[in-house]
């Protein structure tokens, strides 16, 4: 019985420490090592100004579409240097219509018959890409007009391989979803720019990001992967800096229920480990400071579902031997309250502001969770569903 418990024992506080690394002491340690940087000054010569391609896949998107196209309009950049390309991925609604009643000289719609995945969207896209400069984005990405001149200024820097911007989210903050996901976000962009500063991101924003089209290698097709990860780490493989742009905003609506974002965790969740799988190598010690933060950032916070799973069980096992633990064990039952409370509030539609950040938390979690089975069971899809 001695052994189970020390058994038991070790698996809770693993648990417990590893889920308080990832989440709270790897930011801590970041905001202990790195130091301010002073912004850089936008490109004023027109000399030094780069060409640059813009790609967009988009599937039914008639919601959002012409916004898009017009926000592309106003962007504040040189448009004999812009070039727009939106890859129609198998669109079955008014997206195609609209886009061509809406492009210009320097927007062009290119039209896939055959839905296949934004993967293979983006490969084609590349193929017919002029810029030196790739900005990688979204259909319903709104970006603020200097987001281009923001972007590209950094690879000034001949280190400098991939640059992110800085996705807002536009959430119902009367919502427990919208409450949620806009504190996370929050958190998440603060950790971002942490590793910005100190050596390099390991990833990107997907709605906003740019990269060296020379640096480009084709995304693998036939299965879901995470290109603001595959793409970047892909660069930082080839010895360059992936840095990011507070100053370069770009804004996004999402979801205002944690229903409506679990469904698209889960396919991100599935995608992250299929993903996490081609970049593999980068985990090794001997890297550095990005498999430092792949594991500390990425890899770890992808295992905390099965961190929490461990926690619950193991504390309600030792409650049952040892009076010492039943306080942990009853500090469970209080959290899991916490997210009932948090379930029934969008039930019912009531704010309860932070409060409903438990039910958050657990939900997309369980997503992660969710969306590894679909790894393993190999059925997840290179096509996606949008979620608005």
């Amino acid at each position: 019985m001695d052994n189970l418990k020390e058994v038991l024992s070790v698996l809770l506080w693993v648990s417990f420490l590893l889920i308080l690394y990832t989440y709270a002491l790897y930011p801590f340690l970041l905001l202990l090592i790195t130091r301010p940087q002073n912004s850089q000054k936008d490109v004023q010569s027109k000399k030094n100004v780069p060409s640059v391609t813009i790609l967009i896949s988009a599937h039914n998107e008639e919601q959002v579409i012409s916004q898009r196209i017009s926000n592309l309009k106003e962007l504040d950049y040189p448009k004999e240097k812009l070039q727009v390309l939106i890859g129609s991925d198998g669109s079955t609604d008014g997206t195609n219509a609209l886009m061509t009643k809406a492009k210009t000289s320097h927007i062009k719609l290119v039209t896939f018959q055959q839905r296949r995945g934004k993967a293979a969207v983006l490969n084609d896209l590349m193929t017919q890409a002029r810029g030196e400069i790739v900005i990688f984005s979204d259909a319903n990405t709104i970006f603020d007009p200097g987001v281009v001149k923001r972007l590209v200024r950094h690879f000034s820097d001949p280190q400098v391989g991939a640059v992110s911007g800085e996705l807002r989210l536009e959430t119902d903050r009367r919502s427990v979803g919208g409450v949620g996901e806009s504190f996370y976000w929050q958190y998440e962009t603060l950790v971002k720019r942490l590793e910005s500063r100190f050596a390099s991101l390991v990833g990107a924003t997907g709605g906003v990001y740019a990269i060296r089209k020379s640096l480009f290698e084709p995304l693998p097709i036939g299965k879901s992967v995470n290109d603001d990860f595959v793409i970047p780490l892909h660069i930082l493989k080839k010895g360059y800096r992936v840095v990011y742009e507070p100053e370069a905003v770009a804004f996004e609506h999402v979801a205002g229920s944690v229903r409506g974002e679990f469904k698209r965790k889960v396919r991100i969740g599935a995608q992250n480990f299929a993903s996490v799988w081609l970049v593999k190598d980068m985990l090794h010690p001997k890297k550095g400071f990005p498999a430092f933060a792949l594991w500390s950032h990425k890899i770890l916070r992808w295992c905390v579902p099965f961190f929490l799973i461990i926690l619950f069980s193991s504390s309600l096992a030792l409650s049952l031997y040892d009076d010492s633990y039943r306080s942990l064990f009853w500090a469970h039952v209080v959290f899991w309250g916490l997210v009932v409370i948090g379930f029934t509030a969008e039930q019912i539609d009531w704010n309860i502001g932070v409060g409903g950040f438990p039910y958050y938390f657990v939900a997309m979690n369980a997503a992660l969770f969710v969306g590894f089975i679909k790894f393993l069971a190999g059925v997840h899809t290179a096509a996606w569903e949008v979620t608005r």
